[in-house]
């Protein structure tokens, strides 16, 4: 049963527009941590630059409201600068006026507390004085934060004079496959979202005003850093309130919820201040010891156990992949993983030297199926194939497999040979105090070998990520992407040999 819309104290539509003080964007960051928005209004020095992948989410953001717009037929777009607030109000009421149905990026003001908002889509009910509120988001599913977002614009549009039917989220549909040209009808599917967000409208009439008080502080607001600096995502301000924090500290001990909690009790976020009772259970009890203590952890008996298992040729194997928004190949879906790179170090007997072959699919076309029958090339018919998390490279073969049948064979009698070199670490068969509570194998390998990331072009597997996805879309050009190829080659390389390393290092500990 539909929730009725909420009614307000005042009559909407009817008061004097207020001049423009907070969006939507400003609002839900506002929730997040006041302090975060009058830094944002306040201190314009503190706002980190955008780094590459931060731009690639912008510009893949870009790329899917331009789609989105293709969904609607007959629009028109309020294309005012994102600054002309005012402008864009009157742009919108002019459209209303010539009777279009849909507008693009619609933009009203609250009349009371100048919030105001730009809707992605205005859609008029047909034969009705009612209409449709569309957020467009690049995920596959409505989250928390989003309705928020869309609590505030029916907040603004309702109060501005609009009769609102429906409250929609656009998002992406992950059960579409590729199949030539991208169709947004089915690319995209629609959330009614409606019955929450009449819900919170009491709330948002709240934390408007009060966020608006925020906005007129002369003084940054006193609030504690916390679980708030995480949730719904990690903040862009937290360079400056945590430049007191310890690189390594309780934050990285206990689980997000029970932060605020702990501080409270040590008085503290240093971890050597963390009283024996208060000791994390599991893994990270060896991990507060170790850091208090200076010592390494290491348990002999479940390593060497682990080790017996293993079975020459040994095949040190990574992959690399691509996992965009809208499909870039035919009979791929939305945010799937696409291998497009693979290092693979071998080892035939223990005296052996170590062979290293690489793939890197250095075309503007599907990696998959190439990529497919080289691996099984290499990878031959027996020994252990040694991959650092393998959830990871066993569901990419599995994919694989269901979608080129002709080496589903191979590609699963790898699965069945594959050792995961995570679970020592993970596990903590063995610890160093070095690795800061990180299984990862970015924080296990400087650890324990003099081998780091820190230096290289591509130091993370977003930064491969990214790099490709620029060549796919063919946005770079030849000489960069020598460059490109050169720079993933020794990165995935790198992921490698560091397992040779790692394999080694645990045999000298045992």
């Amino acid at each position: 049963m539909r929730i009725p819309p909420p009614e307000h104290r005042f009559k909407k539509g009817k008061s004097m527009p207020s001049k423009p003080k907070i969006s939507k964007s400003q609002y839900v960051k506002g929730l997040q941590c006041p302090k975060a928005l009058w830094f944002y209004r306040h201190r314009k020095d503190l706002k980190p630059p955008i780094d590459p992948a931060t731009q690639a989410r912008f510009d893949a953001g870009n790329e899917i409201g331009q789609l989105a717009m293709q969904y609607f037929k007959g629009g028109v777009e309020v294309t005012d600068a994102y600054w002309e607030i005012e402008k864009a109000v009157a742009s919108t009421q002019d459209f209303i006026k010539q009777g279009h149905d849909i507008i693009f990026e619609a933009t009203a003001i609250h009349p009371l507390d100048g919030g105001y908002s730009r809707i992605d889509v205005l859609r008029k009910v047909p034969n009705s004085d009612e209409w449709d509120l569309i957020e467009v988001k690049s995920s596959t599913g409505v989250k928390d934060y989003h309705i928020d977002d869309m609590s505030f614009q029916y907040h603004v549009f309702f109060a501005a004079g609009y009769k609102i039917r429906k409250c929609l989220m656009m998002v992406i549909d992950n059960t579409y496959v590729r199949q030539g040209d991208i169709e947004p009808q089915k690319l995209f599917k629609l959330e009614d979202i409606s019955n929450e967000v009449f819900a919170k409208q009491s709330d948002v009439d709240y934390w408007a005003t009060q966020l608006g008080y925020v906005l007129d502080r002369k003084d940054e607001p006193d609030i504690q850093i916390g679980e708030r600096c995480f949730n719904p995502f990690e903040c862009e301000y937290r360079h400056h309130c945590w430049k007191h924090i310890p690189k390594y500290s309780v934050f990285d001990i206990y689980q997000k919820k029970k932060m605020d909690e702990i501080i409270n009790q040590i008085g503290s976020y240093d971890i050597n201040d963390i009283p024996p009772n208060l000791f994390p259970n599991g893994a990270k009890a060896i991990d507060v010891d170790c850091y208090q203590c200076d010592k390494e952890h290491v348990e002999k008996e479940p390593i060497r156990e682990w080790l017996s298992g293993l079975e020459y040729p040994l095949y040190y194997l990574d992959y690399e992949t691509l996992m965009p928004a809208i499909p870039l190949f035919d009979g791929t879906r939305p945010f799937q993983q696409v291998p497009f790179q693979f290092s693979l170090h071998v080892q035939e007997n223990p005296n052996a030297e170590l062979q290293h072959f690489e793939f890197i699919h250095k075309e503007q076309s599907d990696p998959r199926e190439a990529f497919a029958k080289v691996l099984v090339e290499l990878c031959g018919k027996s020994g252990s194939v040694i991959v650092y998390n393998q959830g990871f490279e066993m569901a990419r073969n599995r994919e694989l497999a269901e979608d080129f049948p002709q080496y589903a064979d191979g590609l699963l009698a790898i699965n069945d040979r594959v050792v995961d070199l995570l679970e020592p670490f993970k596990k903590r068969w063995i610890y160093s105090p070095k690795q800061q509570g990180s299984a990862s194998i970015k924080y296990v390998l400087p650890a324990f070998t003099d081998l780091k990331y820190d230096d290289m072009n591509i130091a993370n597997g977003q930064e491969a990520m990214d790099g490709y996805f620029a060549f796919a879309k063919g946005n770079i050009s030849p000489e960069q992407s020598h460059i490109l190829w050169k720079n993933l080659s020794e990165y995935c390389k790198l992921d490698t040999y560091a397992m040779v390393e790692l394999l080694e290092m645990l045999k000298k500990h045992c």
